[in-house]
């Protein structure tokens, strides 16, 4: 009865001493790797705010780290203000640049993974939650 005892909480130290060398492991040499979304925008004020909001919070769910950065194409609505406001809360970088150039930038960003999403395609949307 001992002997079983032992050996149970044994095989119970055991993986705990091992799990917590994996975690250490993983925390000095396992980086996480950032994605990338470049949200490319025009007169999209009613798609900008639900899609930056669900982007951040799917990320936080699955613990994900991202960087977003919104590419306007010279929005004539409230596209730039309601990403204005919601840069208080996330991190957000806001640019304007035309299509040459949001493809150099990306370009010079080989070697991050980089997801472009064009806000005024719907049925492209869905791909961004798949790098997640």
């Amino acid at each position: 009865m001992m002997l079983g005892l032992a050996w149970i909480i044994g095989c119970y130290a055991a993986g705990f001493a091992i799990i917590h060398w994996l975690h250490r492991q993983w925390r000095r040499y396992g980086k996480p790797r950032t994605t990338h979304y470049v949200l490319q925008t025009y007169n999209n004020q009613l798609q900008v705010e639900w899609y930056l909001r669900s982007l951040y919070f799917f990320s936080w769910m699955k613990g994900k780290v991202i960087s977003v950065t919104l590419a306007d194409k010279g929005s004539t609505d409230d596209t730039l203000e309601i990403a204005r406001r919601l840069s208080l809360e996330h991190q957000l970088s806001i640019c304007t640049m035309a299509e040459r150039d949001l493809d150099d930038w990306v370009l010079k960003h080989a070697d991050e993974q980089v997801v472009v999403v064009r806000l005024n395609q719907n049925e492209g949307l869905e791909i961004a939650f798949k790098y997640m």
